[in-house]
């Protein structure tokens, strides 16, 4: 008879990362999948919905001094699918979340073994709300996933290169590049490959090609973000002084960092994205935790430990300038509470940690298991509690209403037509400007139809319903016709209609007339010509007009029956 095959069974190790990676992982995709776009997600989404997707100067934007094309050509191509389908969205993104997930798991296994201890730094990063509250809000979250799956792809396949040798470097590499084609931050992934082939004791002489490649990725990289983006550095009005850095460099540490790296905080949100600065007695004992926790890691692992240390302290003096740099003079040091700048350091603080207390192919003591299970419940039940009060501020609930109260529209009139207003500072803020539109929000909708000329037009509300416009305010008027008990007689020739008054601005359009056979036509103003279709009858037709003006024109586009225009009124628009 033939034996049956041994049938794999998953160590108590393996099953224990699993529940570490799947409890935190489980909760953040709820919140993201019940989530919706807000803020820069529409400006992100329009663009990538009027581009192609091979389009250099689309690809390559300079979006607030980012460069980001990997990010550009990925919405591309999601909005193409289902234009603002947030769920669409937000799926590679949790599969990028888990994949780096995996991937760090891997490095840890490769650099240190399968051992208990290992499940406290991986826990660290599955559990931080460093990473699982800001990437809730889908901008952010397009950014760091992407560099943390590069992270945890580059550091796997160096760790296997430097032990296996042959082509790895490529994947190293070329990790390297898919990261830097999403986030600047990617450039903390060659700082990373130095640092750990240094902590595993390989000499760096050993490598000199692979540094050279890494060297002119990022030479490349360089010379395109200073030629294709604008300087970042900040022109506001605070000041950049020893204080100013001080403060932000203990916001930044003792208020996020810290706790987010132990499943905090535990403060609450605050303003924004930012979190409420923990009480002085919590971050004291965060510093002093720390301390003790560097200092008892020197003397178990001696050199390794300081350099590890070392490493950690480059990578964040590196986001306190980058923040200092570009921010501090136009927000102030309440900047460091914000976690989205030093959320890849979640990762990198459980790596560097790793590296200072164990020693690679060290096996562990009898007391490892229960010590690492006690801690990484701790870090699990720690998230689990905060992470719910954290994360529904990047939720955007009133964008989502918004949204689904202007599809539910346009599926229930399929004539619908929207004057194009801005939406409430909730859905996205008014310091977009024009971006902040209506029309670049939601226009991406199946069958929105913004500013054409109509007999019924309306108007959305700050819920995303729309409303009937059934007049203006008038700022002008037009002069009465000449032509008794019709006012102006509109044919085949343009026949310009003078205002009472000069009007600058975007206004609505409104024109009383009656006819008596429908025809097409055009609305004039200083050359621009907007058609309109004139039903039958006695109607009002509307139409969204803007710029400066003091006549309005009128025209028939063919032979028909005259239109008799009454009455031209122009201001903003009445609703029911």
């Amino acid at each position: 008879m033939r034996e049956r095959p041994a049938v794999k069974v998953l160590s108590p190790l393996t099953v224990a990362a699993f529940v570490a990676a799947a409890v935190p992982f489980g909760f953040h995709a709820w919140a993201a999948l019940h989530g919706s776009l807000g803020q820069d997600d529409f400006l992100i989404t329009y663009r990538a919905g009027h581009a192609a997707p091979f389009d250099l100067g689309y690809l390559f934007q300079d979006y607030q001094g980012h460069l980001a094309p990997g990010c550009f050509l990925l919405t591309w191509f999601l909005t193409a699918l289902a234009p603002l389908n947030f769920a669409v969205l937000t799926i590679p993104l949790l599969l990028m979340q888990a994949a780096a997930s995996f991937l760090f798991w891997a490095l840890l296994v490769r650099c240190f073994g399968r051992r208990w201890a290992i499940l406290v730094p991986f826990t660290v990063v599955t559990a931080s709300n460093l990473l699982l509250v800001p990437t809730v809000w889908w901008a952010y979250g397009v950014q760091v996933l992407p560099v943390l799956l590069a992270m945890t792809g580059a550091l796997h396949a160096h760790v296997r290169y430097l032990r296996e040798g042959g082509r790895w470097a490529i994947g190293t590499i070329a990790w390297t590049v898919f990261g830097l084609s999403f986030y600047e931050k990617a450039v903390f992934i060659p700082v990373l490959v130095v640092g750990v082939t240094v902590l595993l004791g390989e000499p760096l002489r050993k490598h000199l090609k692979l540094w050279a490649c890494l060297g002119v990725v990022l030479a490349g990289y360089v010379v395109l973000l200073l030629s294709l983006t604008s300087s970042q550095v900040a022109h506001g009005t605070g000041t950049v002084s020893a204080g100013t850095v001080a403060d932000l460099t203990g916001r930044m540490l003792a208020d996020t960092l810290l706790p987010g790296l132990l499943g905090g905080p535990w403060s609450g949100p605050g303003p924004g994205a930012t979190w409420s600065p923990s009480p002085i007695l919590v971050s004291v004992g965060l510093l002093i935790g720390l301390l003790v926790l560097v200092i008892a890691a020197g003397r178990r692992t001696g050199r390794r430990a300081w350099q590890a240390w070392v490493l950690l302290g480059f990578t964040f003096a590196v986001d306190v300038g980058l923040v200092a740099a570009t921010r501090l003079t136009d927000v102030g040091p309440g900047l460091g509470n914000d976690p989205r700048y030093v959320a890849e350091l979640a990762l990198i603080a459980a790596l560097c940690g790793s590296f200072a207390v164990l020693t690679p192919g060290e096996t562990g003591g009898a007391r490892e298991r229960p010590v690492a299970i006690v801690l990484c419940v701790l870090l699990l039940a720690s998230s689990a509690v905060t992470f719910p009060r954290l994360a529904p501020a990047l939720r955007f609930a009133q964008s989502r209403q918004y949204i689904a109260n202007v599809r539910a529209a346009v599926e229930n009139d399929s004539e619908l037509v929207l004057y194009d207003t801005f939406v409430p500072r909730d859905v996205m803020h008014e310091w977009f400007a024009d971006n902040s539109r209506a029309s670049r929000v939601v226009g991406l909708i199946p069958g929105t139809r913004f500013d054409q000329a109509t007999v019924k037009m309306h108007l959305l509300d700050d819920t995303g319903k729309p409303k009937r416009i059934i007049g203006v305010d008038p700022v002008a008027r037009g002069l009465p016709g000449p032509a008794p008990d019709c006012g102006t007689v509109v044919g085949e020739d343009l026949v310009r209609i003078p205002l009472d008054k000069p009007v600058l601005g975007r206004n609505l359009l409104k024109i009383e007339y009656f006819t008596s056979d429908g025809g097409e036509g055009f609305v004039d103003h200083d050359g621009v010509r907007t058609p309109v279709w004139f039903p039958p009858g006695v109607h009002a037709v509307y139409v969204p007009i803007e710029g400066l003006y003091d006549k309005v024109g009128l025209q028939l586009s063919g032979k028909g029956a005259p239109i008799c225009a009454a009455k031209l009124e122009i201001g903003k628009p009445i609703t029911q």
